[in-house]
């Protein structure tokens, strides 16, 4: 449990940890359910240790048993949903972190490298152990599209450019400044990121997050998965082998 003070009380959260222990008593279908939060809990939210904590407890969520089964269950487009929709409660509904939340706690490269004259900088991702960042990584949902390429990598770097994305779109309530930011991103990319490429489906991916993002900003309460243009792969709509 997590202790959380607001307005002079204390109220406790489950971790997410925890969560597998209860599947028996409660359904899965109430990680699709999004909540009423607190009046102005979400402003915690902006500090950076809770920022950090409420991070850890998305990766957790991620990682653990529970959301293998939503992804056996519901399919990869709708654990999509699942990861919004827990980072929305995590953040008692602060849209614009529980989006970058989800960016940060989709991430599939433990390091990026920078190329510069003569040899490349490597910065971390990620403060998680080796062991951790893998078994995020490998329950990360890859079949988002129809076109999914098969594998165990699938589109799951998708992720992290439709979340991006939807940040961008969400702060500054333009597709053109997200979408500028992306192009910019995506052309650099090749050039000064290691083993970096430019991709037509991260272009896709980043459209479709603009669009949600720009729709979040009248309603919090969508779902990503009906932002992501195509269906999910109908040769296996789970992507968990």
């Amino acid at each position: 449990m997590v202790l959380i003070i607001f307005n002079g009380s204390l109220q406790l959260k489950s971790h997410p940890d925890s969560i597998g222990t209860s599947l028996k008593s409660d359904s899965l279908g109430s990680f699709f359910r999004f909540e009423d939060s607190p009046s102005f809990g979400f402003l915690a939210t902006y500090f950076p240790s809770f920022f950090i904590q409420n991070g850890l407890d998305l990766k957790t969520f991620i990682r653990s048993r529970t959301f293998r089964i939503i992804r056996e269950q519901y399919g990869d487009l709708r654990s999509v949903d699942a990861i919004y929709i827990q980072a929305l409660k995590l953040t008692y509904d602060n849209t614009a972190i529980a989006l970058l939340l989800s960016l940060v706690a989709c991430f599939d490269h433990r390091f990026v490298g920078l190329k510069v004259p003569v040899f490349a900088l490597f910065f971390p991702l990620s403060n998680e152990s080796e062991e951790e960042f893998r078994q995020r990584v490998s329950n990360l949902p890859r079949f988002l599209y129809s076109d999914t390429p098969a594998g165990k990598i699938g589109d799951r770097d998708k992720l992290q450019h439709f979340f991006g994305s939807a940040f961008l779109a969400f702060i500054f309530e333009s597709q053109q400044v997200a979408d500028n930011f992306s192009d910019f991103i995506e052309q650099g990319e090749k050039t000064i990121i290691v083993d970096g490429v430019l991709d037509e489906r991260d272009i896709r991916a980043n459209r479709d997050g603009q669009r949600f993002g720009l729709a979040l900003l009248d309603n919090n309460h969508l779902l990503p998965s009906a932002f992501l243009k195509h269906k999910t792969n109908s040769i296996d709509s789970t992507g968990v082998k």
